[in-house]
């Protein structure tokens, strides 16, 4: 149940950063006060609601404290949305440094989920699950109920984040230009066939953005199915994406749109069977 309160505090705290303010000041002040008053609701109903003991609560708090000090959000269409990222601070070499504090989260997460401190089954959200009367509800163990609105939090624009730090450097934002977009045609040997126009335009833009709105809802659907056992709508998902991915990335000369595409699908895909995953074993331990 620890693993799914943890996805929960960081799901909730990445839809805030990614909502928020663009301007700097007004974005970490809005910011701040969303997520301590989300946070604070969902440790009172994990502590007073599910019985979890306080200091397990905390716990929770400070890992999903330091996964928000760790990343930077990204938005819709924007890409990541951080100017520490380039600057030369401990929080900005903190959030340059890879896919580390996915690996971190995952190692958590799989130690809270296997060694995790049981709760003591007392609590207001504990009595209404016991005494609901609804059979799709007592049906489902609440370890797994908070297992799956956690993790359905995190795949929202957590996922995103992830996906963002895998990418290698020049894919990860939401458009390449200038040096960057030089890079990676000097990485594959061949430049695109409208980079003779795009600079005798005076620019070069390359845009690759499209994931960040398809990726949250293609994670639900992937982890909705797979916990369900409905695997064959999850194979033709996973198809019916590669059929309409294939004539733009067959246009590309570059190369770079193929490997977007398939780092950021993998690494998507992963999240989503992983939390259907433990979603399976919540509900069947």
């Amino acid at each position: 149940m620890l693993a799914g309160i943890l996805l929960a505090l960081i799901g909730l705290g990445d839809v805030v950063r990614a909502r928020t303010a663009v301007d700097v000041h007004r974005q970490r002040t809005l910011t701040t006060i969303a997520v301590v008053v989300l946070w604070a609701g969902v440790s009172a109903v994990a502590w007073l609601g599910l019985g979890v003991p306080v200091w397990s609560v905390l716990v929770t708090v400070v890992l999903a404290a330091a996964w928000i000090a760790a990343t930077a959000p990204v938005r819709a269409g924007a890409g990541t949305a951080d100017d520490d990222r380039d600057a030369p601070t401990t929080r900005g070499w903190l959030r340059r440094s890879g896919s580390w504090p996915a690996v971190l989260l995952a190692v958590a997460v799989a130690v809270l989920l296997l060694w995790g401190p049981l709760p003591d089954g007392t609590g207001f959200v504990v009595d209404w699950h016991d005494g609901s009367g609804m059979a799709f509800v007592d049906a489902v163990p609440l370890a797994a109920v908070v297992g799956g609105v956690g993790s359905a939090l995190f795949l929202v624009d957590s996922a995103n984040v992830v996906v963002a730090q895998a990418l290698p450097p020049g894919l990860q934002r939401g458009a390449v230009t200038g040096a960057e977009a030089d890079d990676l045609r000097r990485r594959f040997g061949r430049r695109r066939r409208s980079d003779a126009d795009a600079d005798a335009s005076g620019g070069s833009t390359v845009r690759l953005k499209g994931g960040r709105l398809i990726g949250p809802i293609e994670r639900l659907l992937l982890a909705g199915f797979a916990v369900t056992g409905a695997f064959p709508v999850v194979a033709a998902l996973i198809a019916a994406k590669g059929i309409v991915r294939f004539p733009e990335i067959r246009r590309e000369t570059t190369g770079y749109q193929a490997e977007y595409f398939l780092i950021g699908s993998l690494v998507s895909w992963a999240m989503a069977f992983a939390a259907a995953g433990m979603c399976w074993l919540l509900a069947h331990s």
